[in-house]
Protein backbone atom coordinates (compact mmCIF):
# COMPACT_ATOMS: atom_id res chain seq x y z
CA UNK A 1 0.00 0.00 0.00
CA UNK A 2 1.34 3.19 -0.99
CA UNK A 3 0.29 7.06 -0.04
CA UNK A 4 0.51 9.80 -2.57
CA UNK A 5 0.00 13.40 -2.33
CA UNK A 6 0.69 13.96 -6.38
CA UNK A 7 -2.45 14.42 -7.47
CA UNK A 8 -2.34 11.68 -10.57
CA UNK A 9 -3.96 12.64 -13.63
CA UNK A 10 -5.67 9.17 -13.50
CA UNK A 11 -7.55 9.70 -10.47
CA UNK A 12 -8.06 13.52 -9.69
CA UNK A 13 -10.20 14.36 -12.15
CA UNK A 14 -12.90 11.59 -10.82
CA UNK A 15 -11.92 12.28 -7.17
CA UNK A 16 -12.18 16.47 -7.39
CA UNK A 17 -15.58 16.70 -6.86
CA UNK A 18 -15.22 15.23 -2.96
CA UNK A 19 -11.75 17.15 -2.97
CA UNK A 20 -12.24 20.51 -2.56
CA UNK A 21 -11.96 21.36 1.74
CA UNK A 22 -13.63 19.18 3.88
CA UNK A 23 -16.04 21.75 4.92
CA UNK A 24 -17.12 22.09 1.32
CA UNK A 25 -16.38 18.53 -0.20
CA UNK A 26 -18.50 16.78 3.31
CA UNK A 27 -20.68 20.37 2.86
CA UNK A 28 -21.88 19.11 -0.01
CA UNK A 29 -23.74 16.67 1.75
CA UNK A 30 -27.20 17.57 3.87
CA UNK A 31 -29.47 16.57 6.38
CA UNK A 32 -27.93 15.16 10.03
CA UNK A 33 -28.17 11.93 11.55
CA UNK A 34 -26.89 9.61 14.30
CA UNK A 35 -26.68 6.06 15.56
CA UNK A 36 -24.03 3.53 14.18
CA UNK A 37 -24.05 2.02 10.85
CA UNK A 38 -26.61 -0.42 9.69
CA UNK A 39 -26.88 -2.48 6.54
CA UNK A 40 -29.92 -1.93 4.46
CA UNK A 41 -31.19 -3.75 1.77
CA UNK A 42 -30.96 -2.66 -1.49
CA UNK A 43 -33.64 -0.12 -2.51
CA UNK A 44 -36.09 -0.70 -5.62
CA UNK A 45 -35.37 0.33 -8.84
CA UNK A 46 -37.61 3.46 -9.96
CA UNK A 47 -39.87 2.26 -13.15
CA UNK A 48 -37.99 2.42 -16.61
CA UNK A 49 -39.79 5.07 -18.73
CA UNK A 50 -39.84 5.13 -22.58
CA UNK A 51 -36.37 7.25 -23.62
CA UNK A 52 -37.17 10.18 -25.29
CA UNK A 53 -33.12 10.98 -25.70
CA UNK A 54 -30.64 8.54 -28.21
CA UNK A 55 -28.06 8.83 -25.91
CA UNK A 56 -26.44 11.04 -22.88
CA UNK A 57 -23.70 12.53 -24.92
CA UNK A 58 -26.68 14.44 -26.69
CA UNK A 59 -29.56 15.51 -24.43
CA UNK A 60 -32.23 17.50 -26.40
CA UNK A 61 -35.74 16.69 -24.27
CA UNK A 62 -36.37 16.78 -21.04
CA UNK A 63 -36.37 13.53 -19.08
CA UNK A 64 -36.42 11.53 -16.04
CA UNK A 65 -33.92 8.72 -15.66
CA UNK A 66 -34.16 5.45 -14.75
CA UNK A 67 -31.62 4.78 -11.72
CA UNK A 68 -30.20 2.83 -9.12
CA UNK A 69 -28.72 4.10 -5.95
CA UNK A 70 -27.44 4.03 -2.58
CA UNK A 71 -27.81 6.89 0.31
CA UNK A 72 -25.25 7.65 3.27
CA UNK A 73 -26.24 9.79 6.16
CA UNK A 74 -22.67 11.15 8.97
CA UNK A 75 -22.04 13.26 11.19
CA UNK A 76 -18.33 14.85 11.28
CA UNK A 77 -16.16 16.86 13.67
CA UNK A 78 -14.42 19.54 11.48
CA UNK A 79 -12.07 20.35 14.18
CA UNK A 80 -10.14 16.93 13.58
CA UNK A 81 -11.92 16.21 10.19
CA UNK A 82 -13.14 12.91 11.19
CA UNK A 83 -16.04 10.66 11.06
CA UNK A 84 -18.41 10.90 14.49
CA UNK A 85 -21.26 8.63 12.98
CA UNK A 86 -23.16 7.11 9.94
CA UNK A 87 -25.65 4.91 8.40
CA UNK A 88 -26.39 3.59 5.19
CA UNK A 89 -30.06 4.74 3.63
CA UNK A 90 -32.71 3.04 1.52
CA UNK A 91 -32.11 5.71 -1.03
CA UNK A 92 -35.00 6.01 -3.63
CA UNK A 93 -34.20 8.82 -6.05
CA UNK A 94 -35.34 10.10 -9.04
CA UNK A 95 -32.94 12.70 -11.60
CA UNK A 96 -34.93 14.62 -14.01
CA UNK A 97 -32.82 16.42 -17.12
CA UNK A 98 -34.39 19.56 -18.08
CA UNK A 99 -33.65 20.81 -21.60
CA UNK A 100 -34.94 24.15 -21.60
CA UNK A 101 -32.34 25.26 -18.34
CA UNK A 102 -30.07 22.36 -19.56
CA UNK A 103 -29.98 21.19 -15.98
CA UNK A 104 -31.25 18.45 -13.36
CA UNK A 105 -33.37 18.29 -10.59
CA UNK A 106 -32.83 15.05 -8.35
CA UNK A 107 -34.66 14.65 -5.42
CA UNK A 108 -34.77 11.82 -2.88
CA UNK A 109 -37.02 11.69 0.30
CA UNK A 110 -37.25 15.00 2.05
CA UNK A 111 -33.58 16.00 0.07
CA UNK A 112 -34.49 18.00 -3.20
CA UNK A 113 -32.26 20.20 -5.26
CA UNK A 114 -32.09 22.08 -8.85
CA UNK A 115 -28.81 22.28 -10.65
CA UNK A 116 -29.30 24.72 -14.01
CA UNK A 117 -26.67 25.70 -15.82
CA UNK A 118 -25.80 28.48 -14.27
CA UNK A 119 -24.35 26.50 -11.46
CA UNK A 120 -21.71 24.52 -13.28
CA UNK A 121 -18.23 25.32 -11.97
CA UNK A 122 -16.45 22.59 -13.81
CA UNK A 123 -16.89 20.80 -17.32
CA UNK A 124 -14.74 18.05 -19.02
CA UNK A 125 -15.11 15.18 -21.05
CA UNK A 126 -15.92 12.79 -18.51
CA UNK A 127 -17.30 15.00 -15.48
CA UNK A 128 -19.85 18.03 -15.10
CA UNK A 129 -19.69 19.38 -11.94
CA UNK A 130 -22.78 21.95 -10.49
CA UNK A 131 -22.64 24.17 -7.12
CA UNK A 132 -25.34 25.01 -5.68
CA UNK A 133 -24.83 27.38 -2.04
CA UNK A 134 -28.78 28.27 -1.46
CA UNK A 135 -29.61 26.90 1.72
CA UNK A 136 -27.02 24.40 2.44
CA UNK A 137 -24.07 23.39 0.32
CA UNK A 138 -24.51 21.43 -2.48
CA UNK A 139 -22.36 19.72 -5.12
CA UNK A 140 -23.82 17.08 -8.41
CA UNK A 141 -21.22 15.34 -10.15
CA UNK A 142 -21.86 14.01 -13.12
CA UNK A 143 -19.76 10.80 -14.58
CA UNK A 144 -20.23 10.25 -18.75
CA UNK A 145 -16.88 8.64 -19.97
CA UNK A 146 -14.71 8.43 -16.86
CA UNK A 147 -11.04 5.98 -16.39
CA UNK A 148 -10.05 3.80 -18.50
CA UNK A 149 -13.46 2.16 -19.85
CA UNK A 150 -14.71 2.42 -22.88
CA UNK A 151 -16.78 5.31 -24.02
CA UNK A 152 -20.38 5.33 -22.80
CA UNK A 153 -23.23 6.50 -24.57
CA UNK A 154 -26.17 5.20 -22.53
CA UNK A 155 -25.57 5.08 -18.76
CA UNK A 156 -23.64 7.50 -16.77
CA UNK A 157 -22.30 7.39 -12.83
CA UNK A 158 -23.78 10.27 -10.43
CA UNK A 159 -22.74 11.65 -6.65
CA UNK A 160 -24.88 13.85 -4.92
CA UNK A 161 -24.06 15.44 -1.64
CA UNK A 162 -25.97 17.92 0.77
CA UNK A 163 -24.86 19.33 4.30
CA UNK A 164 -25.81 21.14 6.99
CA UNK A 165 -23.37 22.93 9.56
CA UNK A 166 -23.27 23.89 13.12
CA UNK A 167 -20.41 25.02 15.07
CA UNK A 168 -17.83 22.50 14.35
CA UNK A 169 -20.23 19.64 13.46
CA UNK A 170 -21.29 18.79 9.93
CA UNK A 171 -24.20 16.55 9.25
CA UNK A 172 -23.99 15.16 5.39
CA UNK A 173 -26.23 12.98 2.89
CA UNK A 174 -24.56 11.48 0.05
CA UNK A 175 -26.88 9.50 -2.57
CA UNK A 176 -24.30 7.78 -5.21
CA UNK A 177 -26.34 6.60 -8.36
CA UNK A 178 -26.12 4.66 -12.04
CA UNK A 179 -28.39 6.50 -14.31
CA UNK A 180 -29.54 6.02 -18.00
CA UNK A 181 -31.14 4.60 -21.04
CA UNK A 182 -32.16 1.49 -19.91
CA UNK A 183 -32.39 -1.47 -22.14
CA UNK A 184 -35.62 -2.84 -23.04
CA UNK A 185 -36.84 -6.25 -21.24
CA UNK A 186 -37.50 -7.70 -24.77
CA UNK A 187 -33.64 -6.82 -25.58
CA UNK A 188 -31.63 -8.51 -22.80
CA UNK A 189 -29.85 -11.19 -24.42
CA UNK A 190 -30.42 -14.30 -23.67
CA UNK A 191 -27.44 -16.54 -24.96
CA UNK A 192 -23.70 -15.95 -24.87
CA UNK A 193 -21.56 -13.69 -22.20
CA UNK A 194 -20.08 -9.77 -22.50
CA UNK A 195 -16.89 -8.32 -20.36
CA UNK A 196 -17.34 -5.07 -19.63
CA UNK A 197 -14.40 -2.40 -18.85
CA UNK A 198 -15.94 -0.42 -15.60
CA UNK A 199 -14.80 2.59 -13.73
CA UNK A 200 -16.18 2.73 -10.03
CA UNK A 201 -16.46 6.01 -7.36
CA UNK A 202 -17.80 6.26 -4.09
CA UNK A 203 -17.13 7.28 -0.60
CA UNK A 204 -16.68 5.52 2.83
CA UNK A 205 -16.57 6.62 6.58
CA UNK A 206 -15.63 5.24 10.08
CA UNK A 207 -15.98 6.37 13.52
CA UNK A 208 -12.64 8.19 14.43
CA UNK A 209 -11.07 8.26 11.11
CA UNK A 210 -10.47 10.81 8.10
CA UNK A 211 -13.37 10.16 5.33
CA UNK A 212 -12.31 8.58 1.93
CA UNK A 213 -13.76 9.08 -1.60
CA UNK A 214 -12.29 6.58 -3.82
CA UNK A 215 -12.57 5.52 -7.71
CA UNK A 216 -11.29 2.99 -9.98
CA UNK A 217 -11.43 0.49 -12.58
CA UNK A 218 -11.90 -2.94 -13.64
CA UNK A 219 -13.98 -5.84 -15.13
CA UNK A 220 -17.58 -6.92 -14.94
CA UNK A 221 -18.42 -10.66 -16.55
CA UNK A 222 -21.68 -11.62 -17.32
CA UNK A 223 -23.30 -14.74 -18.85
CA UNK A 224 -25.96 -14.20 -20.47
CA UNK A 225 -27.25 -17.78 -20.67
CA UNK A 226 -26.18 -18.82 -17.09
CA UNK A 227 -27.74 -15.73 -15.46
CA UNK A 228 -24.92 -14.94 -13.58
CA UNK A 229 -22.16 -12.26 -13.36
CA UNK A 230 -18.86 -11.00 -11.04
CA UNK A 231 -16.72 -7.94 -10.67
CA UNK A 232 -13.46 -7.27 -9.59
CA UNK A 233 -12.25 -3.81 -9.63
CA UNK A 234 -9.20 -2.10 -8.12
CA UNK A 235 -9.41 1.70 -6.38
CA UNK A 236 -7.19 4.16 -5.00
CA UNK A 237 -8.69 6.08 -2.05
CA UNK A 238 -8.69 9.80 -1.45
CA UNK A 239 -8.57 11.64 2.45
CA UNK A 240 -11.30 14.14 2.13
CA UNK A 241 -9.38 15.97 5.12
CA UNK A 242 -6.16 15.63 3.91
CA UNK A 243 -5.61 15.08 0.50
CA UNK A 244 -3.70 12.14 1.15
CA UNK A 245 -3.84 9.24 -1.82
CA UNK A 246 -3.53 5.63 -0.89
CA UNK A 247 -3.56 2.61 -3.38
CA UNK A 248 -3.00 -1.06 -3.31
CA UNK A 249 -3.30 -3.47 -0.28
CA UNK A 250 -5.82 -4.77 -1.35
CA UNK A 251 -8.42 -1.39 -2.04
CA UNK A 252 -11.38 -3.12 -3.95
CA UNK A 253 -14.33 -4.44 -4.96
CA UNK A 254 -15.93 -7.50 -5.61
CA UNK A 255 -19.24 -8.46 -6.16
CA UNK A 256 -21.03 -11.18 -7.68
CA UNK A 257 -24.60 -12.07 -8.42
CA UNK A 258 -27.80 -12.92 -10.64
CA UNK A 259 -29.39 -11.54 -13.80
CA UNK A 260 -33.02 -11.24 -13.64
CA UNK A 261 -34.63 -14.02 -15.99
CA UNK A 262 -37.79 -11.12 -16.88
CA UNK A 263 -35.48 -8.11 -17.38
CA UNK A 264 -32.20 -6.35 -17.67
CA UNK A 265 -31.90 -5.81 -13.93
CA UNK A 266 -29.33 -8.07 -11.66
CA UNK A 267 -28.62 -8.20 -7.97
CA UNK A 268 -26.38 -9.43 -5.70
CA UNK A 269 -23.22 -9.43 -2.90
CA UNK A 270 -20.95 -6.57 -2.76
CA UNK A 271 -17.58 -6.36 -0.66
CA UNK A 272 -15.35 -3.36 -0.46
CA UNK A 273 -11.88 -3.31 1.22
CA UNK A 274 -10.78 0.03 2.32
CA UNK A 275 -7.76 1.31 4.36
CA UNK A 276 -10.18 1.87 6.61
CA UNK A 277 -11.65 -1.95 7.13
CA UNK A 278 -13.70 -4.46 4.91
CA UNK A 279 -17.15 -4.39 4.45
CA UNK A 280 -19.89 -6.55 2.94
CA UNK A 281 -23.10 -5.78 1.51
CA UNK A 282 -25.53 -5.43 -1.17
CA UNK A 283 -25.08 -4.65 -5.32
CA UNK A 284 -28.01 -3.65 -7.54
CA UNK A 285 -27.96 -2.53 -11.02
CA UNK A 286 -29.01 -3.11 -14.77
CA UNK A 287 -27.83 -3.17 -18.54
CA UNK A 288 -28.35 0.06 -20.64
CA UNK A 289 -28.28 0.59 -24.38
CA UNK A 290 -30.64 -0.97 -27.24
CA UNK A 291 -28.87 -4.11 -27.07
CA UNK A 292 -27.30 -4.28 -23.05
CA UNK A 293 -24.13 -2.81 -24.45
CA UNK A 294 -23.53 -1.05 -21.52
CA UNK A 295 -24.34 -1.76 -17.51
CA UNK A 296 -24.76 0.52 -14.27
CA UNK A 297 -25.29 -0.32 -11.13
CA UNK A 298 -24.74 1.12 -7.29
CA UNK A 299 -23.90 -0.76 -3.97
CA UNK A 300 -23.23 -0.63 -0.59
CA UNK A 301 -21.47 -1.67 2.21
CA UNK A 302 -21.13 -1.92 6.49
CA UNK A 303 -19.23 -3.69 9.14
CA UNK A 304 -20.29 -3.91 13.14
CA UNK A 305 -17.36 -1.35 13.41
CA UNK A 306 -19.21 1.72 11.92
CA UNK A 307 -17.45 1.29 8.18
CA UNK A 308 -20.04 2.03 5.42
CA UNK A 309 -19.07 2.91 2.15
CA UNK A 310 -21.78 3.47 -1.33
CA UNK A 311 -20.80 3.79 -4.53
CA UNK A 312 -21.61 3.20 -8.31
CA UNK A 313 -19.99 2.17 -11.05
CA UNK A 314 -20.37 1.96 -15.20
CA UNK A 315 -19.55 0.23 -17.67
CA UNK A 316 -19.05 -0.44 -21.54
CA UNK A 317 -18.61 -3.63 -23.54
CA UNK A 318 -15.22 -4.58 -23.67
CA UNK A 319 -14.40 -6.74 -26.82
CA UNK A 320 -10.71 -6.98 -26.36
CA UNK A 321 -11.89 -9.08 -23.03
CA UNK A 322 -13.42 -12.51 -22.08
CA UNK A 323 -16.12 -12.87 -19.32
CA UNK A 324 -14.78 -14.79 -16.74
CA UNK A 325 -15.85 -18.21 -16.58
CA UNK A 326 -18.80 -17.97 -13.84
CA UNK A 327 -20.26 -21.89 -13.78
CA UNK A 328 -18.68 -25.35 -14.60
CA UNK A 329 -21.49 -26.20 -16.39
CA UNK A 330 -21.12 -23.17 -18.80
CA UNK A 331 -16.95 -22.88 -19.45
CA UNK A 332 -15.55 -21.26 -22.01
CA UNK A 333 -11.85 -21.07 -21.48
CA UNK A 334 -9.51 -22.49 -19.49
CA UNK A 335 -9.52 -22.54 -16.02
CA UNK A 336 -7.44 -23.10 -12.67
CA UNK A 337 -9.00 -24.35 -9.43
CA UNK A 338 -7.82 -24.79 -6.25
CA UNK A 339 -8.60 -28.34 -5.09
CA UNK A 340 -8.75 -28.90 -1.82
CA UNK A 341 -8.97 -32.28 0.52
CA UNK A 342 -7.66 -33.91 4.00
CA UNK A 343 -4.31 -33.72 2.70
CA UNK A 344 -4.03 -30.26 2.38
CA UNK A 345 -4.22 -28.04 -1.74
CA UNK A 346 -3.44 -28.74 -5.14
CA UNK A 347 -5.02 -27.59 -8.60
CA UNK A 348 -6.76 -28.53 -11.52
CA UNK A 349 -6.90 -26.79 -14.41
CA UNK A 350 -9.96 -27.59 -16.47
CA UNK A 351 -8.75 -27.21 -20.43
CA UNK A 352 -10.89 -28.34 -23.01
CA UNK A 353 -13.13 -31.37 -23.20
CA UNK A 354 -11.79 -34.44 -21.47
CA UNK A 355 -8.72 -32.62 -21.14
CA UNK A 356 -7.13 -31.27 -17.33
CA UNK A 357 -3.94 -30.97 -15.59
CA UNK A 358 -3.90 -32.10 -12.00
CA UNK A 359 -1.15 -31.02 -9.36
CA UNK A 360 -1.49 -32.91 -5.90
CA UNK A 361 -0.56 -31.60 -2.67
CA UNK A 362 2.28 -34.06 -1.91
CA UNK A 363 5.15 -34.79 -4.06
CA UNK A 364 4.12 -38.21 -4.55
CA UNK A 365 0.76 -37.81 -5.90
CA UNK A 366 1.67 -38.38 -9.77
CA UNK A 367 -0.62 -35.80 -11.55
CA UNK A 368 0.19 -33.84 -14.78
CA UNK A 369 -1.93 -33.66 -18.33
CA UNK A 370 -4.75 -35.94 -18.47
CA UNK A 371 -6.52 -36.27 -21.88
CA UNK A 372 -9.07 -38.18 -23.92
CA UNK A 373 -6.63 -40.64 -24.77
CA UNK A 374 -6.48 -41.61 -20.28
CA UNK A 375 -9.70 -41.90 -20.34
CA UNK A 376 -11.46 -44.75 -19.39
CA UNK A 377 -14.83 -46.85 -17.98
CA UNK A 378 -16.38 -46.01 -14.66
CA UNK A 379 -19.03 -47.90 -12.97
CA UNK A 380 -20.33 -44.98 -12.16
CA UNK A 381 -21.92 -43.18 -14.50
CA UNK A 382 -21.69 -39.46 -12.51
CA UNK A 383 -18.13 -39.58 -12.55
CA UNK A 384 -15.39 -39.60 -15.40
CA UNK A 385 -12.70 -41.52 -14.76
CA UNK A 386 -8.98 -41.24 -16.40
CA UNK A 387 -5.95 -43.77 -15.85
CA UNK A 388 -1.95 -43.40 -16.43
CA UNK A 389 1.10 -44.04 -14.97
CA UNK A 390 4.08 -42.00 -14.14
CA UNK A 391 7.00 -41.49 -11.77
CA UNK A 392 7.84 -38.87 -9.88
CA UNK A 393 10.83 -40.04 -8.68
CA UNK A 394 9.26 -43.05 -5.99
CA UNK A 395 8.97 -45.71 -8.07
CA UNK A 396 6.17 -46.16 -11.03
CA UNK A 397 2.94 -45.55 -10.24
CA UNK A 398 -0.22 -46.70 -11.89
CA UNK A 399 -2.95 -43.47 -10.80
CA UNK A 400 -6.52 -43.22 -11.35
CA UNK A 401 -8.64 -40.03 -11.23
CA UNK A 402 -12.25 -39.76 -10.99
CA UNK A 403 -14.04 -36.43 -11.26
CA UNK A 404 -18.07 -36.40 -10.35
CA UNK A 405 -20.26 -34.73 -13.13
CA UNK A 406 -21.82 -31.04 -12.75
CA UNK A 407 -25.11 -30.16 -14.07
CA UNK A 408 -28.62 -31.65 -14.58
CA UNK A 409 -27.58 -34.99 -16.52
CA UNK A 410 -26.10 -36.05 -12.81
CA UNK A 411 -28.36 -38.46 -11.63
CA UNK A 412 -27.29 -37.91 -8.21
CA UNK A 413 -27.13 -34.00 -7.11
CA UNK A 414 -27.54 -31.20 -9.96
CA UNK A 415 -24.33 -29.19 -8.99
CA UNK A 416 -23.47 -25.51 -10.87
CA UNK A 417 -20.39 -24.16 -8.60
CA UNK A 418 -18.86 -27.19 -7.31
CA UNK A 419 -17.78 -30.40 -7.77
CA UNK A 420 -14.96 -33.29 -6.14
CA UNK A 421 -12.51 -35.73 -7.06
CA UNK A 422 -11.06 -38.82 -6.36
CA UNK A 423 -7.09 -39.62 -7.03
CA UNK A 424 -6.16 -42.92 -6.16
CA UNK A 425 -2.17 -44.17 -6.55
CA UNK A 426 -0.67 -47.83 -6.70
CA UNK A 427 3.05 -48.54 -6.93
CA UNK A 428 4.74 -51.68 -5.85
CA UNK A 429 3.97 -51.78 -2.18
CA UNK A 430 1.25 -49.01 -1.49
CA UNK A 431 -2.16 -47.80 -2.71
CA UNK A 432 -3.24 -44.73 -1.53
CA UNK A 433 -6.34 -42.49 -1.74
CA UNK A 434 -7.21 -38.96 -1.84
CA UNK A 435 -10.41 -36.91 -2.73
CA UNK A 436 -10.30 -33.50 -2.96
CA UNK A 437 -12.90 -30.56 -4.30
CA UNK A 438 -12.57 -27.69 -6.50
CA UNK A 439 -14.94 -24.80 -8.28
CA UNK A 440 -16.14 -21.82 -8.15
CA UNK A 441 -15.75 -20.41 -4.38
CA UNK A 442 -17.86 -17.57 -2.86
CA UNK A 443 -15.28 -14.80 -2.98
CA UNK A 444 -13.93 -13.38 -0.06
CA UNK A 445 -16.15 -11.13 2.20
CA UNK A 446 -19.58 -11.50 -0.06
CA UNK A 447 -21.32 -13.48 2.63
CA UNK A 448 -20.14 -11.64 5.54
CA UNK A 449 -23.19 -9.32 5.58
CA UNK A 450 -25.71 -12.44 4.72
CA UNK A 451 -28.45 -13.29 7.84
CA UNK A 452 -31.23 -16.23 8.17
CA UNK A 453 -30.63 -19.53 8.01
CA UNK A 454 -30.34 -21.63 5.46
CA UNK A 455 -29.90 -25.72 4.97
CA UNK A 456 -27.36 -27.96 1.94
CA UNK A 457 -28.67 -31.32 1.31
CA UNK A 458 -26.43 -33.60 -0.44
CA UNK A 459 -24.02 -36.91 -0.94
CA UNK A 460 -20.93 -37.90 0.54
CA UNK A 461 -18.18 -40.35 -1.04
CA UNK A 462 -15.11 -41.30 0.49
CA UNK A 463 -12.71 -44.65 1.61
CA UNK A 464 -12.47 -47.03 4.90
CA UNK A 465 -9.75 -49.00 6.06
CA UNK A 466 -9.99 -51.10 9.56
CA UNK A 467 -8.00 -50.59 12.40
CA UNK A 468 -5.40 -53.74 11.14
CA UNK A 469 -5.21 -53.49 7.63
CA UNK A 470 -7.02 -56.26 7.19
CA UNK A 471 -10.76 -55.39 5.34
CA UNK A 472 -10.90 -51.54 3.00
CA UNK A 473 -14.31 -50.19 2.17
CA UNK A 474 -15.70 -47.78 -0.50
CA UNK A 475 -18.14 -45.20 1.00
CA UNK A 476 -20.74 -43.39 0.48
CA UNK A 477 -23.61 -41.61 2.06
CA UNK A 478 -26.11 -38.40 2.50
CA UNK A 479 -25.16 -35.26 4.32
CA UNK A 480 -26.94 -31.84 5.46
CA UNK A 481 -26.15 -28.98 7.38
CA UNK A 482 -28.43 -26.55 8.50
CA UNK A 483 -26.07 -22.68 8.78
CA UNK A 484 -27.37 -19.80 10.50
CA UNK A 485 -25.37 -16.94 9.26
CA UNK A 486 -26.61 -14.62 11.40
CA UNK A 487 -24.60 -16.50 14.52
CA UNK A 488 -22.14 -17.90 12.40
CA UNK A 489 -22.82 -21.57 13.44
CA UNK A 490 -23.73 -24.64 11.61
CA UNK A 491 -25.38 -28.31 12.23
CA UNK A 492 -25.97 -31.16 10.63
CA UNK A 493 -25.88 -34.84 9.70
CA UNK A 494 -23.93 -37.67 8.23
CA UNK A 495 -24.84 -40.88 7.51
CA UNK A 496 -22.64 -43.48 5.46
CA UNK A 497 -22.93 -47.15 4.60
CA UNK A 498 -20.01 -49.02 2.80
CA UNK A 499 -18.67 -52.41 0.76
CA UNK A 500 -15.65 -54.12 1.58
CA UNK A 501 -13.40 -54.30 -1.45
CA UNK A 502 -12.55 -57.93 -1.16
CA UNK A 503 -15.49 -59.43 -0.06
CA UNK A 504 -18.04 -57.34 -1.11
CA UNK A 505 -19.86 -57.29 2.55
CA UNK A 506 -21.74 -54.62 2.70
CA UNK A 507 -21.94 -52.13 5.74
CA UNK A 508 -23.51 -49.50 7.72
CA UNK A 509 -21.82 -47.26 9.13
CA UNK A 510 -24.78 -45.50 11.30
CA UNK A 511 -25.31 -41.59 11.88
CA UNK A 512 -22.71 -38.76 12.70
CA UNK A 513 -23.94 -35.31 14.04
CA UNK A 514 -22.40 -32.36 12.56
CA UNK A 515 -21.85 -29.00 14.61
CA UNK A 516 -18.97 -25.58 14.18
CA UNK A 517 -18.41 -22.02 13.29
CA UNK A 518 -18.42 -20.32 9.85
CA UNK A 519 -16.16 -18.37 9.00
CA UNK A 520 -17.90 -15.90 6.39
CA UNK A 521 -15.13 -13.28 5.77
CA UNK A 522 -13.33 -16.19 4.35
CA UNK A 523 -16.38 -17.90 3.25
CA UNK A 524 -15.99 -21.32 4.88
CA UNK A 525 -16.90 -23.51 8.20
CA UNK A 526 -15.38 -25.86 10.46
CA UNK A 527 -16.53 -28.11 13.02
CA UNK A 528 -16.53 -31.36 14.52
CA UNK A 529 -17.75 -34.90 14.18
CA UNK A 530 -19.68 -36.93 16.96
CA UNK A 531 -21.54 -39.68 17.54
CA UNK A 532 -23.40 -40.07 21.02
CA UNK A 533 -21.94 -36.88 22.82
CA UNK A 534 -18.30 -38.10 21.83
CA UNK A 535 -15.96 -36.15 19.43
CA UNK A 536 -15.08 -38.89 16.34
CA UNK A 537 -13.64 -36.67 13.55
CA UNK A 538 -13.59 -32.81 11.62
CA UNK A 539 -15.02 -31.44 8.60
CA UNK A 540 -14.07 -28.58 6.50
CA UNK A 541 -15.78 -26.70 3.91
CA UNK A 542 -16.29 -23.88 1.81
CA UNK A 543 -19.27 -22.15 0.49
CA UNK A 544 -19.81 -21.74 -3.69
CA UNK A 545 -21.51 -19.64 -5.88
CA UNK A 546 -21.79 -15.80 -5.75
CA UNK A 547 -24.09 -16.41 -2.91
CA UNK A 548 -22.98 -19.66 -1.22
CA UNK A 549 -25.44 -21.54 -2.95
CA UNK A 550 -23.12 -24.95 -2.64
CA UNK A 551 -20.95 -26.06 0.05
CA UNK A 552 -18.39 -28.81 -0.08
CA UNK A 553 -15.68 -29.91 1.49
CA UNK A 554 -13.90 -32.92 3.39
CA UNK A 555 -14.20 -34.98 6.40
CA UNK A 556 -12.65 -37.59 8.32
CA UNK A 557 -13.78 -39.64 11.39
CA UNK A 558 -13.34 -42.42 13.22
CA UNK A 559 -16.17 -45.38 13.21
CA UNK A 560 -16.38 -46.93 16.26
CA UNK A 561 -15.94 -51.09 16.38
CA UNK A 562 -19.22 -52.76 15.77
CA UNK A 563 -21.01 -49.61 13.44
CA UNK A 564 -20.85 -51.86 10.74
CA UNK A 565 -17.09 -53.60 11.61
CA UNK A 566 -15.96 -55.65 14.43
CA UNK A 567 -13.08 -53.12 14.34
CA UNK A 568 -12.92 -49.19 14.20
CA UNK A 569 -12.42 -48.11 10.75
CA UNK A 570 -11.12 -44.78 9.73
CA UNK A 571 -12.93 -43.52 6.89
CA UNK A 572 -12.28 -40.46 5.05
CA UNK A 573 -13.85 -38.67 1.87
CA UNK A 574 -15.88 -35.44 0.49
CA UNK A 575 -18.92 -34.00 0.39
CA UNK A 576 -20.98 -31.82 -2.00
CA UNK A 577 -24.60 -29.98 -1.14
CA UNK A 578 -26.90 -27.65 -3.00
CA UNK A 579 -28.60 -24.94 -0.77
CA UNK A 580 -32.42 -25.05 -0.54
Amino acid sequence: MSDRNDGSRNIRPILAALVVSLSLALAACGGGSSGSVASTPAPTPSPSPTPVNASLAELTQSQSFTNDSSGLSANFDLSTRTTIDGKLNADTLTIRYDATTKGYTVTSGSRSQTFTSANVTRRESDLVEYRNTAGSGQILSLFTETGTAAKRKYVGMGFWQSNSEVSSRQSSDFSAFAYGLPTNATAVPRTGSAAYAIDIFGAVIAPGIEPKSFSGSGKFSLDFAQGQFSALASAYEYGLGTGSETSGGGIELRAGGLLSSSDGTFTGNAFYGSTLGNSAGTISGRLFGPQGQEIGATFQTSNAAGMAAIGSLAGARDTSSLAENLTLTALRSEQRFLTFGGGGIGSITLIGPDTFDFVGYSSDMVGGRFTANEKVASSNPNFTAYEKTGDNGYGPQKVRIELFKPGTANTEIALTYASFGKWTGSGSNTVGTHYFTYGFQTANGLLAARTGRARYEGIAYGSGLNSNASASYDIKGTTSFDVDFSTQKFGGTLALTGVERTSGTRADFGAYALGGDLFLQQSYLLGNITRAGSSVGNVWGEFYGPNGQELGGSFYLNAPAGSGEAREVGIKGAFVTVGK
